[in-house]
């Protein structure tokens, strides 16, 4: 096969491969997004993993931790790290004193702790919730209250399930949705700070969409430079969270993907078997050869429409063999086809009635033009007229006949 057709086939095969990808592209199931966790290994709606890339670009020191607060927090640097607890699990009836007490003392020792939701609320100092007033279940746009920092990134949107409900005097309300408090805060000696959030809605992946929940979070954690910058550790304890490599495929179109491997192999295995096998020459027929020239002047007479070199060629070669082969003389197999048919009828007991029909034709073909089709029915008829005589030759003639003929072919 020509280097032509293999390019062919490779084209045909990159263009069955590309047209895959653009039917897998329109048809490929939607991912689903129905995880509401607001954890760092989420990359659906209500997921973080937004916002714990986003603080790693923006030049802040993040991590994740697998451990609970007390194992996570009693050994950290309280004055430069900020603690997320996004939504969290409570501990265990027995594990809740010594974990709320570690966050605590974090918080005393110049730690910042951000948590959100109703049970976020119980790892902070005092922390307690209620019911809402109003906006259960929808989002409500908060409305500022007092001169804090948190109070001047404006009005953010967040979710008024359950709202602050532990009135203390160091606790400063910094938003709210209608009467019900959802962004609080309380400073600590030593720089220490906890925040606390009704919902985790200003870091899912939605929410730091807008630039006021942004503002929200940045002013929560702290800075991330200069002599206050802190580090920040995201809690996936709490969230139940053992990161596996499963953790980083979830959201990927794996089998579209698989699909795709398995064409672009099997191009490559039809690529390496053709390629590795024995290379042969393609057979190329001499333009020398009695064959090509046999072809190229029967379509040099085929584009001319001539018919008569070949019906005369037939002629002569009936001719030929009534000499050769009948015994007639030159003048004698040239003469009137009526004689000529008597003479060899005569001669050998055969009817001399097609042999004088052939003639009759072959001599009028040399005058008329006849049609392709008419004249190779003419040089049929001469060539079976031909093997008839022959049949009736006596065995002597026929062997005295194929040397002569034999001789010609040699000289």
């Amino acid at each position: 096969m020509s280097g032509n057709a293999d390019r062919r086939i490779v084209l045909w095969l990159l263009a069955a491969v590309v047209v895959v990808v653009g039917l897998t592209a329109f048809v490929a199931p939607v991912t689903h997004d129905d995880d509401p966790k607001p954890t760092t290994y989420n990359s659906g709606t209500h997921g973080a993993k937004g916002a714990y890339l986003l603080l790693g670009d923006l030049g802040y020191e993040v991590s994740r931790s697998d451990v609970a607060a007390a194992a996570a927090l009693d050994e950290a640097d309280a004055p430069h790290t900020t603690y997320i607890l996004a939504e969290p699990r409570g501990p265990s009836e027995s594990e809740q004193k010594l974990q709320y007490g570690a966050v605590e003392r974090f918080l005393q020792r110049g730690g910042r702790v951000l948590a959100t939701g109703f049970r976020g609320a119980y790892f902070l100092p005092g922390g307690r919730t209620g019911a809402a007033t109003q906006f259960l279940g929808e989002l409500c746009t908060t409305v500022p209250e007092g001169a804090g920092v948190l109070a001047q990134v404006g009005s953010v949107s967040t979710y008024d399930a359950t709202p602050w409900n532990a009135p203390e005097p160091a606790v400063r309300v910094d938003q709210r949705c209608g009467s019900d408090a959802v962004v609080v805060h309380r400073p600590y000696a030593n720089g220490g700070e906890m925040v606390w959030w009704s919902s985790a809605e200003a870091l899912t992946n939605r929410g730091i969409a807008q630039d006021n929940s942004l503002r929200l979070l940045l002013l929560s954690v702290g800075p991330a430079k200069g002599a206050g910058a802190r580090r920040v550790i995201f809690d996936e304890f709490y969230h139940g969270e053992q990161a596996s490599a499963v953790d980083y495929l979830k959201g990927l179109p794996l089998r579209s993907l698989a699909v795709q491997v398995g064409l672009v192999v099997v191009l490559l295995l039809f690529s390496y078997s053709r390629r590795s096998g024995p290379i042969r020459e393609p057979l190329v027929v001499p333009r020398t050869s009695p064959i090509e020239f046999a072809r190229n002047m029967g379509a040099l007479y085929e584009r001319a429409g001539v018919t008569e070199p070949a019906t005369e060629a037939a002629r002569r070669r009936l001719v030929q063999f009534l000499v050769s082969g009948c015994g007639l003389t030159q003048a004698a197999a040239t003469a009137d086809a009526h004689a000529v048919a008597t003479s060899v009828g005569d001669r050998f007991g055969i009817d001399p009635q097609p042999l004088q029909k052939v003639l009759e034709r072959a001599d009028a073909a040399r005058y008329d033009k006849l049609r392709p089709r008419d004249a190779l029915v003419l040089v049929q008829a001469v060539d079976r007229e031909i093997v008839r005589l022959r049949a009736a030759l006596p065995a002597s003639a026929n062997h005295s006949f194929g040397k002569l003929t034999n001789q010609v072919e040699t000289t």
